[in-house]
This record gives structure tokens, sequence and C-alpha cells, in this order.
């Protein structure tokens, strides 16, 4: 086990919502509200699979891996299938937390598994690992061969996937898939703003199209990298939803902060399929 000290700052303070150095170990820890110490090192590859920013960790995942080692977000014998995982640290956090199965997918492309594999012998021990599968799955294909893994899953982790506006309608058709088939599993969503709040609003006003839509919009909140909450503004995801492009909506103005600023902050909340309950 490695020592605690000396790894809080790595997981936020930063001023890019990205982390991990080539060839290096990442190191997370539980935040001081889990009730027990837990400890992660990831290994960060080479660049031959960043150019797709699948082997950073963000910001966003390191907020799910926060909560569910809080257990805010309870796992504890719960299926848990994470979507875009990259590295894969909320499932595989998930996994240290009780979970009774993790599918961790990813580009279906071989360099990108054999990394989140490779997180996976690393971060776990012999005995957690058999609960882990790394398994491909390309957005907007079909979810048969996941849930050939598990007919249902409880939790679906999603994590900075929504960076990509041409992207959106493949994830979108993936969660509804996954929802048809496990109508009573939660959604939980986490992004962050480094590319703009328009882009995360946007995913949101599609999903709801689709019939993915919050569970309480009340919950729905941005944290920012020293733990500052404030309520998301639902009425971003109105105006695109509606087609305004208006410069105020709702409470707050619409127009993106400077950079800086946007990276200090990730949105939080969870999304079930319409008219299922929680």
């Amino acid at each position: 086990m490695l020592p605690l000290t000396g790894c809080f700052p790595e997981n936020y303070l930063s001023p890019s919502p990205a982390h991990g150095v080539p060839g290096s170990l990442f190191t997370w820890c539980a935040p001081l509200r889990a009730p027990s110490p837990l400890l992660l090192a990831l290994p960060v590859p080479p660049p031959r699979t960043r150019d797709r920013y699948a082997s950073y960790v963000w910001n966003a995942s390191i907020l799910l891996a926060d909560k569910i080692a809080a257990k805010e977000i309870d796992v504890a014998g719960k299926r848990v299938l994470e979507l875009g995982a990259g590295l894969g640290l909320p499932g595989l956090v998930a996994a240290r937390m009780g979970a009774e199965l993790v599918v961790l997918t990813d580009y279906d492309q071989k360099d990108a598994l054999d990394d989140t594999a490779r997180a996976v012998d690393e971060a776990l021990s012999p005995e957690l690992q058999h609960r882990v599968h790394v398994f491909p799955h390309t957005w907007g294909r079909s979810v048969e061969p996941l849930l050939r893994i598990s007919p249902s899953f409880d939790l679906l982790l999603v994590a900075d996937c929504v960076w990509s506006p041409a992207l959106h309608g493949s994830l979108v058709k993936s969660l509804v898939s996954l929802l048809a088939a496990c109508p009573s599993a939660t959604v939980h969503f986490a992004a962050g703003f480094h590319t703009g709040r328009k882009a995360v609003a946007a995913f949101l006003a599609a999903a709801e199209q689709a019939g993915v839509t919050p569970r309480d919009r009340a919950d729905w909140v941005e944290v920012s990298v020293e733990g500052e909450v404030r309520a998301w503004n639902w009425g971003r995801v109105e105006c695109l939803r509606d087609g305004r492009e208006v410069k105020v909506c709702g409470p707050e103005p619409l127009e993106e902060e400077k950079q800086e600023e946007r990276n200090r902050w990730t949105l939080y909340g969870t999304l079930g399929l319409q008219g299922a309950g929680s």
C-alpha cells in the first residue's frame, strides 16, 4: 500500500482538468469525508492513445470516484457499467467499494483497451480483478454484447464523455439501449466545463429528447476543484432544446467564462429512463 501523504493535490487544485504524466503513476486517494482510507495508483500510458484523450485522468472521473469512495454513490453489491472509461478510475473505485461486477468500456481499439486492462491489473488485488471486465463498446452500436456479460446493470457511470457534440447522438443511443434493458438503472453523470457549458447543455438537451431525463433537477450541481458547490442552471438546456440563441437564460448570462475559470468546475447529477422509478 502506498503512503497516503501527499496524494491530495493530485486529485484537484490544478489549473488543468486533465491529469497524468506519461510513463508515471497517477495517485488518487479517497476524500477526507470517506469512511475509510483508500488509495489507487494508475499507470499513465505513453502518448500513443492519448490523442483520443482516453488516458488522462479527468476531474469528472475524480469527482465520481470521490463520491463512490464517500458512499454518496452506493455501489455495494451492485452491477456497474462505465462508458468511455479510459483508465477507469470510477469503476476501479467501485470494485474496491464492493461492487458485485464492474464493466469498463471504451473505444474498440486494442491499445486503449490494453491501457485500461493494465490499470485494472495495477490498481486492484487479484481477488478483485475477477469482478472487473474490460470490454469494447463503440457508442451507438448494439449493446447486446454488454448485456451478455450481465443482463442488467444497476448503475451506469459517464465521466467527461460529452466534450464532442459530434458524439452526443451516439452516446445517447447507447444510453437509451442500456436503459431500455435495465429500466431501473441510474446514470451517474459528471462533465467538466473545459470545452464549455454549452457542449454539456447540448448533450443534456439531446438526452431529454430521447427520454433520458434527470432524476431530480434540484440535485444537479456544479462542484469546483476547491469543493465549492452551486446549482446547475437548467435554463441553459431549455434554451438549447427550444432552439433559442439568447445571451441570458434563467438567472445567469450564457457567455462562457475564461478557460481557467471553466477548468475549475465539474457538473454532477443523475439521469434515468423517463417514467422509470429510481
